[in-house]
């Protein structure tokens, strides 16, 4: 977010976009630009998942205007830490906070998300907000998906957005809009007010983990730095759980000691 402080998050489908980034020797997130306006009339809501057993939260059950808690809204299963991280409900009426101040009204037209979304401040007065808020996932999962406003790189005046994938507490891997530039992403971030509503500055953005290894049953999202100025927003999170391993092991087995049971009655018989 820039000096302008608006949340633009344009809602039209952007061309689906791939690569690959290899964390260590043996790990690597495939990362896909794209998703489908959410709403009615199409796009109010901004950008969703298009990923298939995808669970979504999208914040629009948040009371209390201009701002509300995390705490307030359905989860889904998750747990958002710490509860008090600042969700922005007001449907463009600048939120008192000293700052980074999110605005989520429409400069220019239908095209931007006035639907309610988190913001991490690196400042506020409200009592409200962290710059950071940790996502504790209710099973392992291999797919994350967020509406990322007006992506911050880490530049002198624009401390990065950061994005965290942990197991158990430990961090699997990070990243930052850098990243998806330096991996040729059509992405844009670190723009000033003239760009912040580009579609290319505000995408939807999918992490796949591509082994078990890789799996992760929590998110961080961090605001870097100190400048008030800068927030990191976001819309429709999505994550797919992965199917338990031990229970359709435990099931196959289930049923493999069932045939065998009956084939020894009817001998016995």
């Amino acid at each position: 977010m820039k000096s302008t402080y608006k949340l633009s998050m344009v809602a039209a489908v952007g061309a689906i976009a791939a690569t690959t980034l290899s964390v260590n020797p043996a790990s690597a997130f495939s990362i896909t630009t794209g998703g489908q306006a959410k709403g009615s009339p199409a796009g109010i809501e901004g950008l969703t998942t298009t990923v298939s057993n995808a669970v979504v939260i999208d914040f629009n059950d948040a009371n209390g205007s201009p701002y509300s808690t995390v705490n307030t809204v359905s989860q889904q299963g998750a747990t958002y830490s710490p509860g008090n991280s600042l969700v922005i409900n007001n449907g463009g009426v600048l939120a008192p906070t000293t700052g980074a101040a999110p605005y989520s009204g429409p400069p220019s037209g239908s095209t931007d998300n006035t639907s309610a979304y988190l913001s991490l401040p690196t400042n506020s007065n409200t009592g409200l907000g962290s710059n950071q808020v940790t996502i504790t996932l209710p099973k392992l999962s291999n797919y994350w998906g967020l509406h990322w406003g007006s992506m911050d790189d880490a530049s002198a005046n624009s401390p990065a957005n950061q994005i965290e994938f942990l197991r158990d507490g430990t961090v699997l891997a990070t990243f930052t809009p850098d990243d998806l530039t330096a991996l040729g992403l059509d992405v844009e971030a670190g723009g000033g007010p003239e760009n912040q509503g580009l579609a290319r500055a505000n995408p939807y953005v999918n992490f796949f983990s591509d082994n078990s290894g890789e799996w992760f049953n929590g998110v961080r999202l961090t605001q870097l730095g100190n400048n008030n100025n800068i927030a990191f927003e976001s819309d429709n999170h999505a994550y797919r759980p992965v199917p338990e391993p031990l229970t359709i092991l435990g099931s196959g087995l289930a049923l493999g000691f069932g045939a065998i049971f009956k084939k020894q009655q009817s001998r016995r018989r």
